[in-house]
């Protein structure tokens, strides 16, 4: 009986060729992204809003909504909850922030004077006044400050892109995400389409949990700041700007490590400078006296929202969703900040732990396909 051998697999069918393709296309996305300046970040902001938006478009759709009229009536609770929010609050912080920046220069010479007294002291002590050090850090400490507050051209531009491109990106992706799931592990070999399903079902369950965990916990942190800023303001003089700074350290908390001292630093500025140093000031002076206790309470407030975090909201909401080595996550939010500033700090650690259950489930794989 004659056999006969058949015939080569053609190139585009072949596992190495499948994966080296997919490969060359993700690092093209990757550095189309990286080009356009904005759009990397458009793009990520959009995957986190899939994760958080697709259980109630899959609500309403499992209730006979269209999959399409489902995502126009999620986006049409969200513009009604922001409108709705923005008509309680939007005033309010608007208003401290824009008289924020009106008394910037008041605080700024306030504050100056006073660490230029503390410096000048310092320098007198150590013998340092012919090197004029602590003036140098200080007017670079104040333009850093000022920058920090004041709305740039770039973060602008930045923000003017995320409202064009995220609505239109969210959007297709919450109507043909489940179509590029197919199309993406179809495309890969056979014999890796259990692993590459894991991968898949694992990622979107840790992201998922972790952003909506992350954000519930930004506005109890935020709220419980906001709470000891009243007490504070009843007990004594009230906080200025108190929503403003309580959106503040929301906001800030959820940035792994630094989060909370970087949210906590213009609170505490503006709290020593309310209570402790406008007072000392003939010009400024009114019926204030100066006073370390009201800083004191603002201290506590931040604390007690940082126990609050970490002794029920972490452990409760966010468990073990997210299991990330304490380093892998410290090297993730510096890459994150070198290559996307704040945007990427936050979503350090959803990207790490994407990276680190890829490659477990790939090792895992690549284990069991051996044996």
């Amino acid at each position: 009986m004659i056999q006969v051998k058949p015939k080569d697999e053609a190139l585009i069918f072949k596992p190495a060729f499948k994966l080296s393709a997919m490969a060359t296309v993700i690092v093209l996305t990757i550095a189309f992204l990286l080009w356009i300046p904005g759009l990397l970040s458009s793009f990520l902001i959009s995957i986190i809003f899939v994760f958080i938006l697709s259980p109630g478009v899959d609500f309403f759709e499992r209730h006979g909504v269209s999959r399409s009229n489902s995502i126009l009536l999620v986006f049409l609770l969200i513009v009604l909850a922001v409108v709705l929010i923005a008509m309680l609050m939007s005033r309010a912080v608007v208003a401290e922030y824009t008289d924020l920046l009106s008394r910037m220069d008041e605080y700024s010479a306030v504050l100056k004077d006073e660490l230029n007294r503390q410096a000048a002291s310092l320098e007198h002590r150590f013998g340092l006044e012919k090197f004029g050090a602590a003036s140098r850090l200080l007017n670079l400490g104040q333009t850093y400050l000022f920058e920090a507050l004041t709305p740039s051209g770039d973060a602008l531009t930045t923000v003017s892109t995320w409202v064009a491109v995220v609505p239109i990106l969210l959007y297709f992706f919450l109507l043909d995400g489940h179509k590029i799931k197919k199309a993406f592990i179809g495309f890969l070999p056979n014999r890796y389409f259990e692993m590459s399903l894991n991968i898949h079902q694992k990622i979107s369950h840790i992201v998922g949990s972790f952003i909506r965990a992350k954000l519930m916990e930004s506005f109890v942190v935020g709220l419980c700041a906001l709470a000891g800023f009243i007490l504070t303001g009843i007990l004594f003089k009230p906080l200025n700007y108190a929503i403003f700074l309580a959106i503040i350290t929301g906001l800030f908390n959820i940035i792994p490590y630094a989060g909370p001292i970087i949210g906590a630093i213009p609170v505490l500025v503006v709290a020593i400078l309310q209570y402790v140093l406008i007072p000392t000031f003939p010009e400024f002076r009114g019926d204030m006296v100066s006073s370390w206790v009201p800083v004191m309470f603002i201290a506590g407030s931040l604390v007690f929202a940082q126990i609050v975090d970490n002794v029920y909201l972490i452990p409760v909401m966010l468990g073990k969703s997210v299991d990330v080595h304490a380093i892998v996550v410290l090297l993730a939010v510096i890459l994150g900040a070198k290559m996307l500033g704040i945007i990427g700090m936050v979503i350090s650690i959803p990207l790490a732990s994407i990276v680190q259950t890829m490659v477990r489930e790939i090792a895992d794989g690549v284990r069991h396909l051996r044996h």
